[in-house]
C-alpha cells in the first residue's frame, strides 16, 4: 500500500488517499501521482481527459496516452 502525502506552504500534511502497489505498477507508464488513479484503483491511461498526462507532454493516440 502506498500512502500520498500532500505538503502545504505552511508546512503542514494532508493524506490524500491510499494505493495499492499493484495498481500503480498496472499503469503502462507507472505515474506516481495520487490524481491519476480512479478509486478502484485503476489508472487514467486510457482517459482522454486525463489533465497530468497531458501537461506532461503525453500525445493521445490510439485510445490511450503515449
Amino acid at each position: 500500500m502506498t500512502t500520498f502525502i500532500k505538503s502545504n506552504p505552511d508546512g503542514s500534511t494532508v493524506i490524500q488517499g491510499t494505493i495499492e502497489q499493484a495498481s500503480m505498477l498496472k499503469c503502462p507508464h507507472c505515474i506516481i501521482v495520487f490524481e491519476h488513479y480512479r478509486p478502484d484503483g485503476s489508472c487514467r491511461c486510457n482517459d482522454p481527459n486525463e489533465t497530468i498526462m497531458k501537461e506532461w507532454g503525453y500525445k493521445w493516440r490510439k485510445g490511450q496516452w503515449q
